[in-house]
């Protein structure tokens, strides 16, 4: 009886190594996400009243006048830094008889781009969970 036990308990410790190499110990890094607990526009011109503003000069031979929306987030080793969203508002005009034309238009890389002059309010919003957002005015005359 005790030589049974012992080839079980052996039997047991072997089966115990094979399970814990195949499956492991230690938990994925994958399984915790690290949210962004900042998110700021950085690329501004000035502050006028509390809000940030870029300012533009529209190309005449170009036809267009762009700019690309730089950021800083943290911490530093933030999951998914990348996952934000931009959006543009106040970027359409609509004339007299009800047709609506828009003027700028916003990538997923933010860079912002103006086919006529005027002004737009660019909001950038974190996709990662954190909820977090920054607004930035650009005005191209």
């Amino acid at each position: 009886m005790k030589k049974s036990v012992i080839f079980l308990i052996g039997i047991l410790y072997i089966v115990s190594i094979v399970v814990v190499t195949f499956f492991g110990l230690q938990p994925s890094i994958d399984q915790f996400q690290i949210y962004m607990n900042s998110i700021s526009i950085s690329n501004y011109d000035s502050i006028i009243s509390g809000r940030k503003y870029i300012f533009l000069e529209y190309d005449e031979v170009e036809g267009y006048s762009s700019v690309t929306i730089e950021y800083e987030y943290g911490p530093t080793n933030a999951s998914y830094p990348d996952r934000v969203s931009f959006t543009l508002t106040g970027n359409t005009i609509t004339d007299a008889e009800g047709n609506t034309t828009t003027y700028a238009v916003v990538n997923n890389y933010g860079e912002v781009v103006f086919t006529s002059r005027g002004t737009v309010r660019l909001t950038i919003t974190t996709a990662d969970g954190s909820r977090l957002s920054d607004v930035v005015t650009i005005r191209c005359s």
